[in-house]
C-alpha cells in the first residue's frame, strides 16, 4: 500500500475557482466573476463552535467564508448595504436565485 500518497506535501493544493453569479455587477459593461475557495473541515468546525447559529445563518456564514472576491468582509461594502457581517451582506445583496447559484458553487467546490 502506498500510504505516503496521502501525506500533506503530496496533496494537490486547493485552488480558487471563478464563477458567474449575477449580471448586475459589471465593469465596463461586462459581468464580474466572483472567486470562491474550498473550506477545510477544520474551518467549518470553527464556524460551528463560534456561536449557536440558526441553520440559515450558518449556511450564509459558510458560503461567505468561501467567497474570496468580492471581499465580503469589507466594511465599506457592508455599509453600502446597511449590514454588519459577511453572511448578512450576502443575504442583502443577492437575489434568491443568485444566492442559490453561489450556494451550489460552494457546495460543488467543497464536494
Amino acid at each position: 500500500m502506498e500510504q505516503n500518497i496521502f501525506y500533506k506535501e503530496k496533496a494537490a493544493p486547493l485552488e480558487d475557482r471563478e464563477i458567474w453569479i449575477s449580471g448586475r455587477f459589471q465593469r465596463d459593461g461586462k459581468e464580474l466573476p466572483w472567486r470562491i475557495r474550498a473550506m477545510r473541515q477544520e474551518e467549518n468546525l470553527e464556524i460551528q463552535k463560534s456561536r449557536s447559529w440558526e441553520e440559515k445563518e450558518y449556511l450564509a456564514e459558510v458560503i461567505a467564508r468561501c467567497v474570496v472576491f468580492p471581499d465580503l468582509r469589507d466594511a465599506a461594502l457592508q455599509d453600502s448595504y446597511g449590514v454588519l457581517g459577511a453572511g448578512r451582506l450576502l443575504e442583502k445583496m443577492l437575489t434568491a436565485g443568485e444566492f442559490a447559484l453561489l450556494r451550489d458553487a460552494v457546495e460543488e467546490i467543497n464536494g
